[in-house]
């Protein structure tokens, strides 16, 4: 076993919208998103308004489809998992949503929050 728990490799997420007259229009949300988490790590998603961090955690939590890239977990590609492969998966993901105006000073950087002890 890899000590790299949960990999993600070109996350990408195109929503169709429909417009005016019945045009049709693309809209992406992610596009190429790739990172790894290994063995004991948490991710933290930071970010504005509409990057796309909570399209990010969806995908990650399979509650929502990417349109292409992979996911692996354990080594084993999970990205159109159903059935028992997907409940073992979830038995082991969390996602937690936080409002960040209670937990995120708007008048701190990032950088700022991040490195405080």
């Amino acid at each position: 076993m890899s000590d790299v728990l949960l990999r993600a490799r070109d996350l990408t997420k195109r929503f169709t919208l429909r417009g005016p007259f019945g045009r049709k229009a693309e809209f992406t949300a992610v596009d190429e998103v790739s990172f790894d988490v290994r063995l004991g790590e948490t991710l933290a998603i930071v970010g504005e308004s509409g990057s796309g961090k909570s399209t990010s955690a969806r995908m990650v939590a399979k509650l929502m489809e990417p349109t292409s890239g992979t996911l692996e977990f354990d080594g084993e590609d999970i990205t159109h998992a159903t059935g028992q492969a997907l409940a073992r998966y979830r038995a082991n993901v969390q996602v937690v949503f936080q409002d960040p105006f209670s937990s995120l000073n708007p008048r701190h950087t990032v950088e700022r929050i991040l490195m405080a002890p």
